[in-house]
């Protein structure tokens, strides 16, 4: 036995057969009739195949598959995952994350970053205390740590606090005659004539005015000179305080 080529459709076929067993098969196939020869093709390319129902019925589900996806995929995800998702961690951060404060100072802090109600706390109120809105106060000398909490996060600022230089307390001052050397809040001067008036209890430099000059002046050394018959009122001010007199020309 030997094989043979067949010029039509080049498959290898056995010399027993008096033609191509292929190419009777595909006339049959196409003509509808039972298939009747049983030739295996050896290395031909030209083979018909048949689509059978059963890729047409796989790719349908790939299609319906992908639509169900793209429409109830975020379903699908909570059905294997528990409802449970992955969200990225927020933070919550504070308007700044160090103060240096002065005695009696404040700094207002505000929170960003939280959805939740946000809490101000300090660990030493003898330091700095906060208010519900986030304003720091300083009360004495030393460090604090303010912290803003809303839910789970957290944020802090180092608060540092200096103390402030002792001012001195104010004395008693008042003003005086010096022709009298006597304390006055009510002097009389002759039309004409000057009286000079000073402050006691400090050193520090005066500022002297009058209310009205129609009736009397005063100069950067409290000269007081009348001007006119009337009544007006004298204003030393000096050391953070206003001291006034009452200023009749006669």
């Amino acid at each position: 036995m030997r094989l043979l080529k067949c010029p039509k459709c080049g498959e290898m076929f056995s010399d027993t057969y008096k033609t191509c067993p292929f190419c009777q098969e595909d006339e049959e196939l196409h003509s509808g009739k039972p298939v009747k020869t049983g030739g295996r093709r050896v290395g031909g390319a030209k083979a018909r195949p048949k689509v059978g129902g059963g890729v047409v019925v796989a790719c349908l589900v790939l299609v319906l598959g992908l639509v169900a996806c793209t429409i109830f995929g975020s379903q699908f995800t909570e059905l294997f995952t528990g409802g449970k998702t992955d969200t990225p961690v927020q933070a919550l951060t504070l308007s700044q994350r160090n103060a240096d404060l002065t005695v009696g100072s404040t700094v207002k802090l505000t929170a960003s970053g939280g959805e939740s109600i946000v809490s101000f706390s300090s660990n030493n109120e003898a330091v700095a205390t906060v208010s519900a809105d986030g304003t720091v106060k300083a009360v004495g000398e030393g460090n604090a740590v303010v912290t803003a909490k809303a839910g789970d996060l957290t944020a802090s600022c180092s608060v540092a606090v200096k103390g402030t230089e002792q001012t001195k307390e104010p004395e008693d001052l008042s003003i005086y005659s010096v022709y009298g050397e006597s304390v006055v809040t009510d002097v009389t001067i002759e039309l004409g004539s000057p009286a000079p008036m000073k402050v006691q209890g400090t050193e520090s430099a005066v500022t002297w005015s009058i209310a009205d000059t129609s009736i009397a002046t005063v100069d950067s050394s409290g000269m007081v000179t009348g001007v006119a018959v009337g009544e007006t009122t004298l204003t030393a001010t000096v050391d953070g305080q206003t001291l006034t007199c009452t200023i009749r020309i006669r």
